[in-house]
């Protein structure tokens, strides 16, 4: 056995201990598997084996800081072949660095001092004897110092220990953060290095891949060329999801393994103290927004450790440099820098060049660090005082140099409020500028810090007004009283119309019409007689809002018709021209007038432009062309508008417009247009938000499209996200929120239900009188009668409905009207409506009504006894369902071929050039990879869409898997 068998923590034989590979890089963490390091732990294994055939030598592990160093030391120590070895164990620290032979007597003395009599004999044997006078004590001290001339002397005496130890045992020696080393403690390792060849002596010493010690010696032993070394890298992406996977037992999401690679850069203990704080906050499924904003204290408590690797000169600079850089995130300009950090910018140059040489701070400029995740850290516990000082000099550096305003605003948001004039100025530069850059939700931040300054009172109603506007555009409820509030501190009528037009709207979205009718009428009275132009747009205003109720829609009616026969329509606005246009549509006037009055409104310059009401005008246009029939002329309108308003960053105008644009498409058969449209319009919206004017379209046409593919629960679970569920108010612009209603409990088997949401509707509309057929869902009540077997009810509608379609004059209207007759009615004219009907339907661009047209008429056809030409019409269906999509009407037409013994074939429409637009870019986007969730992310659609587009991309290019894919694009 020997007789070194004690020593614990020292030297001990190791017997027994299991093969687990597994580290820990502070004391606060919980064990983690090593990832990515069993190529270096084979390299350290064959190293220990060949020891123990007296081939021994010193091996050099270099890494970064956190890359696992002290972890595979513990794993070494921890392998079977290390069984039967005496094991000492050194660690460098900074407060021993100038003890000299402090390393070295880590690894003797408490042997020593262990040891039997006998033991300690055999050990200073020989050559050894020259060590003792190193570990003997006099007046109760440890003799520390040596002559130089004694030196060699020493350290070959402490070689000759290291062999008589090794005669009765192999050696393994295991050296920890070598680069704090002594002096002496490194010429000792330097001596031995290319003396172990001989002997069962293996030296494992670890060190800082960027080493700044305090003598050229260090720099030179650790740099010998003729050392062996190993070099930790950090983790790859793959090895970041490993990791993920062995803690939380799970595959986790591509984008969480991405954000989590880029936050650490792959090293592994920043990795494993962000999963360890993930299951201390109960983050069992973290997500992107986890990964970026999580903070571990141990990360920060790391800091002074890591920036002690830096040389004493620039240590304390550095310091500061590091914790201001966590506050500034970024910094170019070393003169700002400099100005910041209290620093001269030579002291601000060393110390930044320090920091990169360990790796703290990224290479170049400007200057960041390196992990995002320890900037995060260190910024979040870093002391109050220290952050708002920091704050607070870097925006007083950054305006003194000419930084723009939002640059400077970024730090004014987290220093404390100081009553500054100059502060108000920059925070509302920066909100005019975030408003322009089309983010309201920055200028509303930025707004209310300026609030908290407390502005001088010649600036406070202006600085509401501001804030009001910004939290309107952002669809926050506090705008009402912002706006109220700068409104009672207006002083001209023209200073309160102003502000009327912004609380007006923000009054709407709170559902308050009564109020915001009266604000209107209040200020147009004050207005009138001294500004006749900014009396008009008010008028047009208060007729927007009046229409929508039944109760003041009359008055609407008399306004409009008051300033039409004052100005005609030359002299009139474009809003007021388009109001006349839907007026006209309302009452039922004809189609053909209706559309030539919509063409007349439209601006002759820019569609989207305030202070008109954004897109007003060309939105109102296009919807009255679209309820004519005139489906392709309303895209162009929207496709331009929506250019312009996005190139202006008017959020709300184009999400009224992409909500309008969804119904077009949606009726044109471009069901994947229409849903990117839909969600677009309804983005970051949820159930019981305050819908905006075109939002309940949009509802409308979602539900449509996904009631097209026949995906009931998708339609289901938009409704009750983006949807009104219990009551719905009494105004024109919610009643599509209760078609959609209707049309989904007709979908889950609810007709009685779902044909009185629809009835209900048809109603309201008379009452508000609108007698316009295009508004109706009257039809579709009629076939949800005769699903009722109540015919006489649907026959009377139906009939009622197409004489109002005739003298609309929309082919659209008449054809849906003729459908719904022949269903009511059955006989002779049965087939003869339906003839008709797609006659009719063939010269429009209503993809989706035409399919069901011909469904419907192939259906009576069989039924009439004449199959060929049913075969004929439903083939045609078919064929049209499914180059749009339409899933359930597709699904209808081959139901009523297969009743006829038809055999149902696969759409013509295959391979490559049979895909839709949208299922060609799902496609590609698979085939380089792409998971569901990640194309559903960058197309905007939902996950369940994806895989509809992906199951008919599979149909038509034959395979059954995304390898399959490649290989099939590939061919084609």
């Amino acid at each position: 056995m020997g007789p070194f068998t004690g020593a614990p923590g020292r030297i001990r034989r190791r017997t027994g201990v299991p093969h687990l590979l597994r580290h820990r890089e502070s004391a606060g963490s919980n064990d983690f598997p090593l990832i990515e390091r069993q190529h270096h732990i084979q390299n350290l294994d064959d190293a220990v084996r060949e020891c123990r055939k007296s081939n021994g030598g010193l091996l050099l592990v270099e890494g970064r800081f956190g890359t696992g160093k002290t972890s595979l030391l513990r794993t070494v120590r921890a392998l079977p072949s290390v069984e039967g070895f005496s094991v000492l164990h050194a660690r460098g620290n900074e407060t021993e660095s100038g003890f000299s032979y402090g390393l070295v007597r880590q690894l003797f003395e408490y042997l020593l001092a262990s040891a039997t009599p006998e033991e300690r004999t055999v050990l200073l044997a020989g050559p050894a004897a020259m060590a003792a006078t190193l570990f003997e004590h006099a007046d109760g001290g440890v003799r520390g110092g040596v002559a130089v001339d004694r030196e060699h002397d020493l350290l070959r005496g402490l070689y000759w220990m290291l062999v008589n130890l090794s005669q009765r045992q192999p050696v393994l020696v295991l050296v920890d953060d070598l680069h704090w080393a002594d002096e002496p403690s490194l010429r000792f390792l330097q001596y031995i290095e290319c003396r172990l060849g001989q002997h069962p002596i293996l030296c494992v010493a670890v060190t800082a891949l960027v080493h700044h010690g305090n003598a050229p010696e260090a720099e030179h032993f650790i740099t010998m060329p003729s050392m062996p070394a190993i070099c930790l890298d950090d983790l790859s992406r793959d090895g970041v999801r490993d990791l993920f996977s062995a803690v939380f037992n799970r595959d986790p999401d591509p984008d969480v393994v991405r954000m989590l690679h880029e936050a650490t850069g792959g090293n592994p203990f920043f990795l494993s103290e962000l999963l360890t704080e993930f299951r201390r906050q109960g983050e069992d499924t973290p997500g992107i927004g986890a990964a970026a904003r999580t903070a571990p204290r141990t990360l920060a408590r790391a800091l002074p450790r890591w920036v002690g690797l830096v040389p004493p000169e620039y240590r304390e600079n550095a310091h500061v440099l590091a914790r201001s850089l966590a506050v500034l995130c970024t910094s170019g300009d070393f003169a700002q820098l400099a100005s910041a950090t209290g620093l001269h910018q030579d002291e601000v140059t060393d110390a930044a060049s320090a920091l990169m040489d360990i790796g703290l701070l990224a290479q170049g400029t400007p200057l960041r660090f390196r992990h995002s995740v320890m900037r995060n850290a260190v910024y979040a516990h870093l002391p109050n005082t220290f952050r708002f000082r920091a704050h607070s000099s870097a925006a007083k550096a950054l305006d003194r140099d000419g930084a723009p305003a939002e640059h400077v605003a970024e730090h004014l948001l987290h220093a404390p409020p100081s009553e500054d004039r100059r502060a108000v100025d920059i925070l509302v530069a920066a909100g005019e500028k975030a408003l322009a850059n089309g983010n309201p939700s920055a200028a509303v931040a930025v707004l209310r810090r300026a609030m908290q300054e407390k502005a001088p009172d010649d600036m406070l109603a202006d600085l509401l007004l501001r804030l009001g506007e910004a939290e309107h555009r952002a669809r926050d409820p506090k705008a009402v009283e912002h706006l109220t509030q700068a409104m009672s501190l207006a002083k001209t009528p023209a200073a309160r119309a102003s502000i009327a037009f912004s609380l007006s709207g923000a009054l709407s979205m709170a559902m308050r019409f009564g109020d915001a009718l009266d604000l209107l009428r209040s200020v147009h009275a004050e207005v009138e007689p001294h500004d006749r132009q900014l009396a008009l747009r008010l008028r047009s205003e208060l007729i927007k809002l009046a229409s929508l109720s039944p109760n003041t829609k009359p008055a609407a009616e008399q306004d409009l018709a008051a300033i039409i026969g004052a100005d005609g329509t030359e002299n009139s606005t474009s809003l007021i021209r388009a109001q006349q246009a839907q007026a006209a549509l309302l009452n039922g006037e004809p189609a053909k007038k209706v559309a030539d009055l919509s063409e007349e409104a439209l601006p002759s310059g820019a569609l989207v432009a305030e202070p008109d009401g954004g897109a007003q005008a060309s939105w109102i246009a296009a919807f009255c062309l679209l309820c004519c029939g005139r489906l392709t002329q309303a895209l162009s309108i929207l496709d331009e508008a929506l250019q312009e308003a996005e190139a202006k960053h008017l959020r709300l105008a184009a999400e009224d417009i992409r909500a309008l644009r969804a119904l077009v498409n949606m009726r044109r058969g471009a069901l994947g247009e229409a849903e990117v449209d839909a969600l677009s319009a309804l983005k970051g919206l949820g159930a019981g938000s305050v819908p905006a004017l075109g939002r309940p379209l949009a509802v409308l046409s979602l539900v449509g499209v996904l009631l097209h593919r026949n995906q009931l629960g998708a339609a289901v679970e938009a409704y009750e996200r983006y949807g009104i569920p219990t009551h719905i108010p009494q105004f024109s612009i919610f009643l599509p929120f209760m078609i959609a209603r209707g049309q989904l409990r007709i979908a889950q088997g609810e007709i009685e239900s779902g044909m009185g949401e629809l009835l209900r509707t048809h109603e309201l509309l008379q009452e508000w009188g609108a007698r316009c057929p295009a508004f109706s869902p009257a039809t579709e009540a009629v076939h949800a009668l005769c699903a009722l077997g109540r015919r006489e009810e649907a026959h009377a509608l139906a009939e009622k409905q197409l004489e109002v379609a005739r003298a609309f004059g929309s082919d659209r209207e008449v054809a849906l009207a003729l459908c719904a007759r022949a269903r009511a009615t059955g006989g002779a004219t049965h087939l003869e409506d339906l003839e008709q009907a797609v006659e009719l339907f063939s010269g429009t661009a209503d993809a989706l009504d035409e399919c069901a047209a011909l469904i419907q008429y192939g259906t009576a056809l069989r039924i009439a006894g004449q199959p060929s030409a049913a075969r004929r019409r439903l083939r045609a269906a078919s064929d049209l369902a499914d180059g749009m999509g339409a899933t359930a009407l597709s699904k209808q037409a081959r139901q009523e071929l297969a009743v006829m013994g038809v055999r149902v074939r696969e759409s013509a429409r295959t391979g490559v050039s049979g895909l839709t637009p949208r299922e060609h870019r799902v496609c590609l986007l698979a085939a380089e990879g792409k998971r569901n969730q990640e194309i559903a992310h960058m197309l905007f659609v939902t996950v369940k869409t994806v895989e509809w587009h992906l199951s008919q991309v599979y149909r038509k290019l034959g395979v059954a898997s995304r390898i399959e894919l490649r290989d099939a694009l590939g061919q084609n």
